[in-house]
């Protein structure tokens, strides 16, 4: 059976890549609750993720009928949504080594911008990293998707991070502010734009990228060339299908 599943908190979405009945499904889901029991719901994903909110729609299979969930990773918790918000939990580890790194290298004061960020992960998790390290910094957590920035107030609370974190609702590519960041962290959307200029312009002589993309590196690398920007590595951060990578660049604003 081809399928792939994704755990959110205590609830688990199955996408099914043949045609099967929804009988079958319904006994596959029944027989999945009882093995893991930790898990309460059990949902079939039946549209890709669309859109600029980046949400995708679910049926339920088994279990409580519900969307809303907390899941944990790296110490941390989220409140969501999983129609409604876009989370991926296959970035736990991505965000561990991000924030690490990060950590390792900031200064005191940073001022560090994170842009789609959704329900607020990354910003939260280099919080709780630079929190436990006493080091102080202001990140702004942008995000277009009204009900996103509502569970990412409740997460900034759930974490008690508020010392570090602010929601900013609204298009990242359009922030409202004057300030010039030091890191910007920009885990991009599935969609046809590299965002590089929206970068550029929040950052300043200095500021470091870390920019997260599907299948974007050749396009990326290609636009870099005209810009004020210097790659500094280049790695793969995980993948979403059989060899469709998703790539970290970081790179320095000359």
């Amino acid at each position: 059976m081809r399928k792939s599943i994704d755990l959110i908190g205590d609830i688990a979405i199955i996408k099914f890549h043949n045609f099967y009945p929804f009988l079958f499904k319904k006994i596959y889901a029944y027989f999945f609750l009882k093995k893991h029991k930790e898990i309460k719901t059990i949902l079939e994903k039946t549209t890709d993720i669309k859109g600029r909110l980046r949400r995708f729609k679910t049926k339920f299979l088994a279990g409580e009928n519900k969307r809303e969930t907390i899941h944990k990773e790296n110490y941390c918790s989220f409140y969501l949504n999983v129609e409604e918000t876009y989370f991926s939990p296959r970035l736990a580890h991505e965000r561990f080594l991000t924030a690490e790194e990060i950590s390792k290298e900031i200064k005191q004061n940073s001022k560090i911008l994170v842009m789609f960020a959704g329900v607020s992960p990354y910003p939260i998790v280099l919080a709780k990293f630079l929190k436990n390290k006493g080091i102080k910094a202001k990140i702004i957590s942008s995000e277009l998707n009204k009900k996103a920035c509502v569970y990412g107030k409740k997460n900034v609370l759930l974490n008690k991070v508020q010392n570090y974190v602010e929601i900013l609702q609204g298009d990242s590519r359009k922030i409202k502010t004057k300030e010039k960041f030091d890191i910007i962290l920009m885990p991009r959307p599935n969609l046809k734009e590299t965002f590089i200029d929206s970068i550029l312009k929040y950052g300043k002589r200095g500021t470091l990228i870390y920019y997260h993309g599907f299948g974007v590196k050749e396009k990326v690398l290609k636009e870099v060339r005209n810009k004020r920007l210097k790659i500094i590595y280049i790695r793969k951060a995980g993948d979403i299908a059989p060899k469709k990578w998703r790539w970290l660049i970081k790179m320095k604003i000359l």
